[in-house]
This record gives C-alpha cells, sequence and structure tokens, in this order.
C-alpha cells in the first residue's frame, strides 16, 4: 500500500494542478483580452460619431503594447479632458510637419443623408461643438456656414447652453447676406478668371453686366442680385438665366446678349420657387 500510494496520489494531483496551471499561464492573456474588450465597450459608448462596434476596437487597441495604451487618453469616460489632451497630441504630431495651426469649415451641414435636412439632427450634430473651450482651443479656427433652421434653436436654449458656449465672444452672425454691389463684383471676378491670358491683354475689363442687352443696366443687375442675398443663389439664379436664354434661340440663329423679358422671367420662377422651398414645400 505504501509503494501504491505514490502511483494513485500523482494522477489525481496532475487532474487539479494540470487546469491550475494552465489557467496561471493563460491569465495575463485573459486578463488583457478583458481589459481591451471592456475599453473597446466604453470608446464605443463615447465615440458617438463613428459606428465601431467594441470587437472591432479591441482589435484595433490590440495592435498596440500594454505599456502604451494604459497612460494615453484614450475617451473612454464621460469627459472631455482625454478628448482635449487627444487633440493637443496631434497638434504636436503635425507642427514638425510644417501645419501650425488647423481651420475648421462647417459647411452645408443640412446635407449628408444621416441629418437629411432635418432641423432637430442639425442640432444634434453641432450643439457639441458650441463649448467656448473648445471653440477658443489654441492653434484652431471655427468657421460655421449653418443652415438659418438652427437658428430657431438657439433662440430657444436654456441658461447653461449660453454659458457654456458663450456665443457673446464667437463673433456670431445670425443673417449672413450680401450686398447687391458685392454679388455683382464676384459674378464678375467669376467670369475673368475663366478667359486666358490671351484674351485679357489688351482687351476691355469684362463684367457680368457684358452678357445682357442694352436695355438691362448695372442698376438693375445689383437690385436683382441683392434679392438674392448669398452667392448661392446667385450662381443658381445664372444658371437657371442662361439655360432660359439659350432654350430660346437655335444654334444657326443665335444671339449672344441676354433680354429684359427674359431676365425678368427666370427671376420670377426662381423667387417663387425660393420661397416655396423656404416654407418647405419645395425641392431646393
Amino acid at each position: 500500500d505504501v509503494l501504491t500510494a505514490p502511483t494513485v496520489a500523482f494522477p489525481r494531483l496532475l487532474q487539479w494542478w494540470f487546469p491550475l496551471l494552465l489557467f496561471i499561464l493563460w491569465l495575463p492573456w485573459l486578463k488583457r483580452t478583458l481589459s481591451l474588450w471592456r475599453r473597446g465597450w466604453q470608446v464605443a459608448r463615447q465615440v458617438r460619431i463613428l459606428d465601431h462596434g467594441s470587437s472591432s476596437l479591441q482589435r484595433i487597441l490590440a495592435g498596440f503594447p500594454a505599456g502604451e495604451i494604459n497612460d494615453q487618453p484614450i475617451p473612454s469616460r464621460d469627459r472631455s479632458d482625454d478628448r482635449y489632451e487627444l487633440l493637443s497630441k496631434l497638434q504636436r504630431l503635425l507642427t514638425p510637419l510644417g501645419y501650425s495651426s488647423i481651420v475648421v469649415l462647417v459647411d452645408r451641414v443640412d446635407e449628408p443623408h444621416l441629418i437629411n435636412g432635418s432641423a432637430e439632427r442639425m442640432r444634434d450634430f453641432l450643439w457639441s461643438m458650441f463649448d467656448n473651450k473648445f471653440l477658443k482651443h489654441p492653434g484652431i479656427g471655427f468657421k460655421m456656414l449653418l443652415p438659418r433652421d438652427v437658428v430657431f434653436f438657439l433662440s430657444r436654449e436654456e441658461k447653461e447652453f449660453y454659458e457654456r458656449s458663450r456665443l457673446d465672444k464667437q463673433n456670431l452672425i445670425k443673417s449672413l447676406e450680401w450686398t447687391g454691389e458685392s454679388l455683382f463684383d464676384m459674378a464678375s471676378s467669376r467670369i475673368r478668371a475663366c478667359r486666358s491670358d490671351a484674351q485679357q491683354k489688351g482687351s476691355p475689363e469684362l463684367t457680368i453686366r457684358d452678357f445682357f442687352a442694352d436695355e438691362v443696366s448695372r442698376e438693375d443687375l445689383i437690385a436683382r442680385f441683392a434679392r438674392l442675398r448669398v452667392p448661392r443663389h446667385l450662381f443658381r439664379f445664372l444658371y437657371r438665366l442662361l439655360t432660359e436664354h439659350c432654350n430660346r434661340f437655335t444654334e444657326d440663329q443665335p444671339s449672344w446678349k441676354i433680354s429684359r423679358s427674359t431676365l425678368e422671367t427666370a427671376a420670377d420662377a426662381y423667387a417663387r420657387e425660393q420661397e416655396a422651398f423656404e416654407r418647405g414645400l419645395g425641392t431646393g
């Protein structure tokens, strides 16, 4: 019995200690995997503008050594400090490459398919950016050209929003409108930019007025352009006007000047479409 006891006890000991040894060996890997999964899940919850699942973020984080991740300001908590630190790291990385500053231009935020012209979704997308600390971050400038639908929500916000955004310090212009003279000069500059150098030498300065008949004066065009308010409407209208003019003549009997009747017809049609669009009845 004394001789057979070790032979019986050893398999039993091996039966208990071998799985325990495997567990101990796998413990560092298991701990790292659970830590990466937890951090990936937290990042997926906090970063709402990217459609990343926790599993894909876990695979991305697994590509870095643990020592390089543990001290990084990963946005995994409900606070802004990590994001500002990451932004500062990006700026320090860009400086040796010759980029001393960043300009963020926000334009036509109503066009992405997830927003699709919804004023409420525009508000949800933009409101997190209205933070004075973020807008005044060193080395970054913001220029936001926002639809007028957003102004309605700005006037209905609570005091806390204005204290956080400090719109009184952000050079806010609620209605950005151009004068008729400015739009006239812009249209003329676009035309001159399309001319070749050979055409520009020795020829008189070309303006948008040269496209119209003598019965259409410079003052008439400036008054028409002033009603359009912004360059976007101006160039849409000019496209409509040129199309209307070309459709009225044949190739063998062309007319190189736009008449007053064509101008008035195109202007009235565009004004009706613009009014319908602003009332939510048109396609824009």
